[in-house]
């Protein structure tokens, strides 16, 4: 065994029980070394215990030692036999089997397995139990039943060895050489009588088994097989009936443990055995978790009970007093340390008006063919204590325990626990809690546990209803008097202030982080929220007067908060076009004083308008080519944009441009999917057919119309896309792309050959016009003297609402070559003649410099 521990160990190896024996004699002690070494010898099989001890306690190591000796020594012995007309049953001995474990024997007739012959079932195998002792038979002898002439031959009983070394050795150890007699005269007395009966081993749950009967009489009997109710069998999906034997097709369960009846008939005689069906043994167990120490005053009386489940025969014993003291037994006493009872099965030992000298472990002990458990008890008699009781919840990252105080944040999961204590055990312990939260008392835990009783109150997601004080209780009796104890837990739910933003997004207002758009004409709502427990108390600064300041306090359990709301209501005919506020929370907890404040809330009032920069793209594979087209093999894909504040709804129409109707019709949500994003400001429908372009729209035509509109409550805006349904193919479209590709690099080269060449002669000196021939017309500007720049008219620009979702940064980025929405830009002098919008790629407004006015438009 291996050992971990103190230093200081000490080892007791016992010689256990022998299997299935009433041995009741005290252990023997063997060795007090570590190792201990058993000669092998069959008689030396059996269970030990090695008992290691220290000063720290003890524990207990118990193996168990198989030892199976092994032999196969056959010797084959020949005889004769004549069986007479009169003689009713014949019996072939097989006794000569001297072999270690049970050899396999096989009876055979000139050869064959008699189970192979056709002898009228009147020659048998005998297997199992023999329960007839009148014709002297034994288990493995061959009966032959009522004479037949065609019975004589030779007979042998061949053995084969099992186990180890011997395996499949196989020897013969009888041959007789069977004569029947010329004449006979044949007995008619109508008996029956069972010799034997075989209920197949032991099987395991989900086998198959065999039960056999073998039976006697003249003329030979007939079988019948009945269950434990007497019920006549038949063969089924459950049994398979034969003549000797019936078949259970599958143990199922435990209930399959039955007893059955076998039934040999003749027309005046009925001779019946039972047979039980047993299953095979399993590893004993307990089934009762208790603690490993029991806690009393001397006088009381003690139960023991593991809760022991089996199946088989089990042998059980009892030891006490540090487990090498005494043994246990039905007979046993215990000499002025109590009064000992073991129960009719011997797995529960009560021990009556018990003494403190009977202190210490007791040990049960179970085992059987399937295998060994034991389990052990520590019992401690000392002078009786009343019961007292103490809080004992530990403190954690979301609560904090001060004696009997308990403070938790809010949305905390703990466990209130209390502890009791004395002796005798205290036999129950209880937590009252407040009115508010009867609810969770059915959640209390009750564990006793190494001489205390422990009560858990599991408490999950605390709110401020949990708030209040909690009583613990707990006795025991002394001497028949009921000894009570009982403290009170007070609870307290905190959490530190906490300030944020709580305006909302209605249909006229905006709301983008720190920022609150409001519509003119229309009233706004803007508000922040202090919470905390306790609840907290909140304030406001304010750069101007514009609106009505309220407060509003809430308790909101199903988010946990506890809130106080300042609100700034601005009147629909507000003067106001910009305002601004901070708020700031306060709360103190254990007698400190926590702060929380939140940025500056600015509120703006804007126009709102309907819709606007409405379009459709053109999402398909070839697109890219020519917006317009869309194969017949790909998915139909639109996407329709719309500025817009509020956002806006779209509804999606179509029609045939080479029809001669020209109404627009609303398109089958069967054969077209859209799917809608929004975010602040911009809305984006994406329009998809179910399935490719071709099965939607080949026998209607090529050439389609379809419409967007976009909607809010100002107004609506439509916009119309004109797609061709093309049997062209992307790559085809990209081939012819590509040719036009090259004639534009052709012509640019013949661009550049012609550049290099006025370059040639500008460097020549050829400065005039007379002097260039005929290229005259073509580049007499490069000779002519530079003219000057005429001043030209600017455009009017046209200033558009930006984006609300651009307006809550302090810089925005449009890219103005692709982006829909474009930012017209002031011309600086250095781009005086430059077109109104700048080629740049991207450009950055800074919204610093602009006044409010100017940020909104």
């Amino acid at each position: 065994s291996s050992v971990k521990g103190s230093d200081s160990v000490n080892y007791k190896w016992y010689l256990s029980e022998r299997p299935y024996t009433s041995q009741t004699n005290q252990r023997v002690q063997a060795s007090t070394s570590k190792v201990f070494t058993v000669t092998a010898n069959s008689t030396h099989t059996g269970y030990y215990m090695c008992l290691i001890q220290s000063e720290e306690g003890y524990a207990v190591f118990t193996p168990v030692l198989h030892v199976i000796v092994e032999y196969f020594n056959i010797k084959t012995v020949a005889a004769k036999m004549t069986i007479e007309p009169n003689e009713k049953v014949a019996v072939l001995k097989c006794s000569q089997i001297n072999a270690n474990p049970a050899p396999t024997v096989t009876w055979k007739k000139d050869g064959v397995d008699v189970r192979n012959i056709n002898l009228d079932s009147n020659v048998m195998h005998v297997t199992g139990k023999v329960v007839d002792k009148q014709y002297n038979i034994a288990v493995n002898d061959l009966v032959i039943l009522n004479y037949q002439p065609n019975y004589a031959g030779t007979y042998s009983c061949d053995v084969q060895a099992t186990g180890t070394f011997f395996k499949g050795k196989t020897s013969t150890a009888m041959s007789y050489s069977v004569k029947t007699a010329a004449s006979f005269s044949l007995m008619n007395d109508n008996s029956s009588q069972i010799l034997f009966i075989d209920n197949g081993g032991k099987p395991n749950l989900g086998d198959a088994i065999t039960l056999r009967c073998g039976a006697c009489g003249y003329p030979t009997p007939s079988y019948e097989w009945h269950d434990t109710n007497d019920k006549k069998l038949q063969t089924s999906d459950v049994y398979e009936v034969l003549e000797t034997s019936m078949i259970v097709k599958s143990i199922k369960t435990a209930d399959d443990d039955t007893e059955y009846k076998c039934a040999a008939l003749t027309a005046t005689s009925k001779s019946v055995e039972s047979i039980r069906l047993t299953l095979s043994d399993t590893v004993p167990q307990f089934n009762k978790t208790i603690e490993n120490s029991q806690y009393n005053i001397p006088g009381a009386t003690v139960i023991i009970d593991f809760g022991l489940k089996v199946k088989g025969q089990i042998d059980i014993s009892w030891n006490g007093q540090g487990l090498d003291k005494f043994l246990l037994t039905k007979d046993s006493a215990l000499a002025n340390r109590g009064k000992m009872k073991l129960d009719n099965e011997n797995n529960v030992l009560t021990i009556e008006n018990i003494q403190k000298n009977a202190s210490g472990v007791f040990q049960c002990i179970v085992y059987n063919e399937a295998g060994m458990v034991s389990a052990y008890k520590t019992v401690i008699i000392r002078e009786s204590q009343p019961a007292k009781v103490a809080h004992t919840t530990a403190s954690t990252t979301d609560i904090t325990v001060k004696g009997n105080d308990i403070h938790s944040v809010r949305g905390a999961n703990f466990t209130m626990q209390c502890t009791g204590s004395g002796n005798p055990t205290p036999s129950d312990i209880t937590i009252d809690v407040p009115d508010s939260t009867s609810a969770i008392a059915s959640s209390l835990v009750k564990v006793n546990k190494e001489g205390k009783y422990v009560g858990n109150l599991l408490i999950d997601k605390v709110t401020e209803k949990y708030a209040g004080v909690y009583k613990c209780c707990t006795h025991n009796f002394i001497k028949g008097v009921k000894e009570s104890a009982c403290v009170n837990i007070s609870l307290a739910v905190e959490e530190k202030v906490s300030v944020t933003q709580h305006s909302e997004d209605t249909d006229y207002t905006l709301v983008i982080g720190t920022q609150v758009y409001g519509t003119k004409g229309h009233a706004l709502s803007a508000s922040c929220k202090a919470t905390g427990l306790p609840r907290p108390t909140i304030s406001i600064k304010r750069n101007n007067d514009c609106g009505a300041v309220s407060t509003i306090t809430t308790s909101n359990d199903i988010e946990l908060t506890d809130s106080v709301i300042i609100q700034v209501d601005y009147k629909k005919d507000t003067v106001c076009n910009t305002d601004s506020f901070r708020c700031c929370g306060n709360n103190t907890i254990q007698d400190t004083l926590y702060q929380d404040c939140y940025e500056w809330i600015t509120v703006s009032f804007v126009d709102q308008e309907k819709p606007n920069d409405v379009k459709i793209e053109n999402a398909g594979q070839l697109a890219a080519d020519d917006p317009s087209l869309v194969s017949l093999m790909e998915t139909l894909m639109l996407n329709c944009s719309a500025k817009s504040f509020p956002e806006s709804e779209f509804t999606w129409e179509f029609r045939n441009a080479a029809a001669t109707t020209n109404t627009f019709q609303r398109l089958e949500s069967a054969k077209f999917q859209t799917s809608v994003t929004k975010s602040k400001g911009f809305t984006y429908s994406m329009l998809s057919s179910i399935g490719t372009a071709g099965d939607r729209f080949k026998s209607l035509g090529t050439h389609f119309e379809f419409q967007c509109t976009a909607k809010n409550i100002f107004g609506e805006t439509s916009v119309v896309k004109k797609i061709q349904i093309t049997s062209t193919s992307a790559n085809q479209v990209s081939a012819g792309v590509y040719l036009g590709v090259g004639i534009v690099l052709f012509i640019a080269a013949l661009v550049a050959v012609f550049v290099m060449y006025i370059f040639f002669i500008i460097s020549s000196g050829k400065k005039k016009k007379s002097d260039l021939g005929i290229m005259s017309c073509l580049v007499c500007k490069c000779c002519e003297p530079k003219q000057q720049p005429v001043d030209r008219p600017q455009p009017q620009y046209d200033y558009k609402l930006l984006s609300l979702e651009k307006m809550a940064t302090n810089s925005f980025h449009v890219p103005l070559y692709s982006h829909p929405r474009l930012v017209p830009v002031e011309p600086a002098d250095s781009f005086a003649r430059a077109p109104v919008y700048r080629e740049l790629e991207q450009m950055t407004i800074q919204t610093n410099s602009m006044s409010k006015y100017e940020q909104l438009f």
